[in-house]
């Protein structure tokens, strides 16, 4: 009996060193792995004021992943580079608001996407609504969703599963830009979201079978106040497909239905008395998600000295209902947004 509580003990010492062994290991791997990511950060940096100091381009593109959005565009900014930076443009409204300044101080032209109010579905939807096709505007309904894993996902995508990721960071910007491009700013938001998928498996590709767990949360879902009316907006990474349009616009006396965030999308439009009739909007463009425009307007802009008309105070005003929204989830209340913007007044 003695030589058995002995050995019951020996093995729950064993055991509490072993957690204790495993819990150290871990937090060294951790320690490790952010100082390595810090030092890489730091060589991608000089490799970036390197090339900055070398080069006599004018225009920089900025298409490094969210997190260092901010770094690379303001190190472009101060260099007296004109920016065209990839979605979204930062990760707090502080950094967006300091980037706008930078850009001001060095007389910068600073242009961020989307770019979706380049785009002749965008403009023919403006076009529609000024001219009052479905009346006064009384609700809008947008939605993005998609299943939580496309084919061939690479294994270096799981960030898009990470913090200062998921599908509203990533994908709700589009939907957002589209709102505010039609209605202008917002004035207040309220939301809620959560994980509804924790773990995901790779299913083909060269990651097959691998799982990686979701850090954010994947599926969100807004209420807007614009002030005369009310809007929705949901976003999500957990549903296969859906038969509705991406925007819905409901009026006095119509509705528009389609996608504006892409080229070359039909716009449906419905009125009483006259059903449903397809508006195809002109000119196309070789591409239906034709990015290429947002970095050949900026050039534009340089030539012509005008303002970018998908502006870096648009696209902070939609980091601000991104931001306030996942607050407004934590919160469990309606929330005012803290910026606004200016709509153009031009189109390309």
């Amino acid at each position: 009996e003695t030589l058995q509580k002995a050995n019951d003990e020996l093995e729950q010492r064993v055991a509490a060193r072993t957690h204790e062994l495993v819990q150290a290991n871990a937090i060294l791997k951790q320690e490790i792995w952010e100082r390595k990511r810090a030092e890489e950060a730091e060589r991608h940096q000089r490799i970036l004021a390197e090339a900055l100091r070398d080069s006599d381009a004018e225009i920089v593109v900025n298409l490094r992943p969210h997190k260092v959005h901010v770094p690379v565009s303001m190190a472009a900014l101060k260099a007296g580079r004109h920016v065209y930076t990839e979605k979204p443009l930062a990760q707090s409204v502080e950094d967006a608001t300091q980037l706008i300044e930078a850009a001001r101080t060095h007389q910068d032209k600073f242009a961020c996407a989307p770019v979706i109010l380049l785009l002749p579905t965008a403009q023919r939807w403006q076009h529609l609504l000024r001219q009052g096709a479905i009346g006064g505007v009384t609700f809008a309904r947008a939605q993005l969703l998609a299943p939580p894993i496309w084919d061939d996902f690479p294994l270096d995508h799981v960030w898009y599963y990470a913090g200062a990721s998921g599908p509203l960071m990533d994908v709700g910007v589009y939907a957002l830009t589209a709102l505010t491009g039609l209605f202008g700013p917002a004035l207040r938001v309220s939301a809620m979201a959560g994980t509804i998928m924790n773990e995901h498996v790779i299913h083909n590709g060269p990651a097959a079978g691998r799982r990686f767990r979701t850090e954010v949360a994947d599926s969100v879902h807004l209420h807007l106040d614009f002030g005369r009316f009310f809007a929705t907006f949901d976003v999500s990474w957990c549903v296969q497909t859906s038969r509705n349009e991406t925007l819905e616009v409901y009026g006095e006396h119509g509705t528009l239905a389609g996608d504006p965030t892409y080229a070359n999308t039909p716009i449906h439009l419905f009125r009483p008395g006259q059903g449903w009739t397809v508006d195809a909007p002109t000119p196309r463009l070789p591409r239906s998600d034709d990015w290429f425009q947002g970095v050949a307007h900026l050039v534009d802009c340089v030539l012509h000295d005008t303002e970018p008309i998908p502006s870096a105070t648009h696209a902070r005003h939609v980091l601000d209902i991104m931001l306030t929204a996942q607050r407004s989830a934590q919160e469990g209340r309606t929330l005012e947004l803290q910026t606004t913007f200016q709509l153009p007044t031009a189109t390309p």
